[in-house]
């Protein structure tokens, strides 16, 4: 996962310092993985495998780091439906 600043007066990469994901299969109980950093961790990959039409995938409590900031900040959250 990356975060880009878009329209902002300078170059400033900010890095993802982790995020919960919720996986919702269609009609079954939501199942949550917390990941820290970026890269998807095993169980996150675990759940992303499982992906159906139908099915959600909520990444929340998405936290970034960027330069200058003394400690992560939380940025939006993001939803995908698998078509």
């Amino acid at each position: 996962m990356i975060a880009v600043l878009n329209n902002f007066d300078f170059d400033a990469r900010c890095e993802i310092a982790g995020f919960e994901l919720v996986y919702a299969p269609r009609r079954q109980d939501p199942i949550p993985v917390i990941n820290p950093g970026s890269t998807f961790n095993g169980q996150a990959r675990d759940l992303i495998g499982q992906a159906k039409p139908g099915d959600s995938y909520y990444f929340n409590n998405v936290r970034a780091r960027c330069p200058g900031d003394p400690a992560s900040r939380k940025i939006n959250s993001m939803v995908f439906t698998i078509k």
